[in-house]
């Protein structure tokens, strides 16, 4: 059995124990909150100061060291005002001792380091109880970039001012009241009054009857919806002058920015153009209608024209054929014998003769076209003995000129569905071409198909003679269009020759290009329809 006094001495031990550890809890608590207190004031983003009626400092943080650039045991021998000097010593005296008699205060002063050096801080006091005397408890925080960016604002506000003051627009702000709050030069000449009158005043009462025009209309939008507008509207103003302004309202938080500029010029000018528009529409509408009627008869006299020298071929023709004919039995002796000065002189007429055939059927040809008197009939034959005949049948000039010519065409290339009497005459005038524009070298036609979903052939006749300008290119298939045209043109003929096939070209639906490097020879390419179903 336990006694007892041994009951009562275990039951004091454990009292006192409870007693000591409810204590070591409290230190060990109380020692956390002071943790976290020195924790939050060194995290502090200002200077945080501590000190009682007597100005002595009884706390402060690292911040405090590093800003004012003293020791901690200096600091705590050191006055509050010795920090300050000048008028803001006398400024944080007064600002202190509001915060004793009131309980807070905050001022702004230049902080004065240990090296002379200012900043710019605010400071808040707050009167605390500690210990049983009256403290102040406070921070301060450098405003050093919240003052440059008031004097950059003041600068901006500055630059603001003058721009506008000097702005060739008038410039007006007006406050929600509807009163002037500013007016640059430029809106008094706009107001036609100075700004002294308005200034101060509601814009109702500056204006009497304001509130119906379109100007006050779109401005008290602009006001009430706190949207920017802008409007072109004419102002008559009291005396009855009136003119144009082109106005722009904008909101700004004091009410809104008006932007103005006179027009009246510019709607004078835009009357005026706007009359002689009219007239000269009048006029233009006149002449129009003359050009028309003289492109009527140009165009007329044209048709007359193609039509004439169409239906004149038998006429022109005839007696150049029985020149050369005719010529040609007296060159073969049957009228008789001719000496060879005869036979010489005969020579000459018979290949003039000739050549003026030439010339006019090209003519003929082109004025044929052109009336719509040429008709294409398509029908299926083979191509390729039809470029073997032309070929051969141009053998003869070439060899004469010292040229080669070749074919190159598919055996297995089929019949072509066209007009081949037309399709020979390209050929014939592409080869022809190319013979007399080439001096050295010859002259090659290639053949083959174009690899489509609509078949077609392709025919190229290459050659190497003097080629062709880039810039000339696009002029070539014009009628009476050569190359080396002028007072010394070395090679004969109408200039109708390519004309006549790119013409031929089209009523056949196919097309022809042109491709030349000066000084080396031209390509052209002939691509027809493998089968041709309208004849136009």
């Amino acid at each position: 059995m336990i006694r007892s006094d041994e009951r009562d001495s275990r039951s004091v031990a454990e009292t006192l124990d409870g007693d000591v550890t409810a204590r070591s809890e409290a230190e060990l608590l109380a020692e956390r909150e002071r943790g976290f207190a020195n924790t939050l004031i060194e995290a502090m983003p200002g200077i945080f100061y501590f000190y009682d009626e007597q100005r002595k400092f009884l706390r402060f943080n690292r911040n405090f060291e590093q800003v004012s650039g003293y020791a901690a045991a200096e600091i705590a021998q050191m006055h509050p005002l010795d920090f300050f000097k000048g008028t803001d010593k006398a400024l944080l005296e007064q600002s202190i001792a509001e915060v004793f008699r009131v309980g807070q205060a905050s001022v702004e002063a230049d902080f004065v380091a240990k090296d002379g050096s200012t900043a710019p801080y605010f400071f808040t006091g707050r009167r605390v109880e500690f210990e049983g005397k009256q403290c102040l408890v406070g921070m301060g925080v450098d405003i050093s970039k919240r003052r440059h960016a008031e004097a950059a604002i003041h600068k901006s506000e500055e630059r603001y001012r003058t721009t506008l003051d000097t702005m060739l627009e008038g410039c007006q702000i007006i406050d929600r009241d509807w009163r002037y709050v500013y007016l640059n030069d430029t809106a008094a000449v706009h107001n036609r009054r100075p700004n002294s009158e308005l200034l101060g005043a509601r814009m109702p009462e500056a204006w009497p009857g304001i509130e119906a025009t379109p100007v006050f209309q779109m401005l008290e939008r602009c006001m009430r919806e706190r949207v920017a507008l802008h409007e072109e509207a004419e102002f008559v103003f009291p005396s009855g002058d009136s003119g144009w302004f082109d106005t722009r309202a904008q909101p700004i938080p004091e009410g809104i920015f008006v932007l103005s500029m006179d027009i009246s010029e510019r709607k004078r000018a835009e009357r005026a153009l706007r009359e002689l528009n009219e007239s000269l529409e009048l006029k233009v509408l006149e002449r129009t209608r003359d050009l028309a009627r003289a492109l009527e008869r140009a165009e007329a006299a044209d048709r007359v024209k193609s039509a004439f020298l169409a239906t004149m071929s038998h006429e022109l023709r005839t007696p150049l054929n029985s020149i050369i004919g005719f010529t040609g039995i007296a060159l073969q002796g049957l009228a008789g014998p001719l000496n060879p000065e005869q036979t010489k002189q005969l020579g000459m007429v018979q290949t003039s003769a000739r050549h003026l055939l030439a010339l006019i059927n090209d003519v003929l040809d082109i004025s044929k076209i052109e009336a719509g008197q040429v008709e294409v009939r398509c029908a299926p034959f083979d191509l390729r003995v039809s470029l073997q005949r032309t070929v051969a049948s141009l053998l003869p000039l070439a060899e004469k000129r010292g040229l080669t010519l070749r074919l190159i065409v598919p055996e297995a290339l089929g019949d072509v569905e066209s007009d081949q009497r037309r399709v020979e005459q390209i050929a014939l005038n592409l080869l022809n071409n190319a013979i007399k524009f080439t001096d050295q070298g010859g002259v090659t036609v290639t053949v083959d198909m174009t690899d489509t979903s609509c078949p077609a052939v392709r025919i190229r006749v290459a050659d190497t003679g003097i080629g062709m300008k880039e810039a000339d290119i696009p002029t070539i298939f014009q009628p009476f269009r050569q190359i080396d045209s002028g007072l010394q043109r070395l090679r004969e003929g109408t200039g109708l020759g390519l004309a006549i096939c790119w013409r031929l070209t089209q009523l056949l639906g196919g097309t022809i290009a042109a491709e030349s490097t000066w000084g080396q020879g031209s390509l052209f390419t002939l691509t027809l329809p493998v089968k041709r179903d309208v004849t136009p």
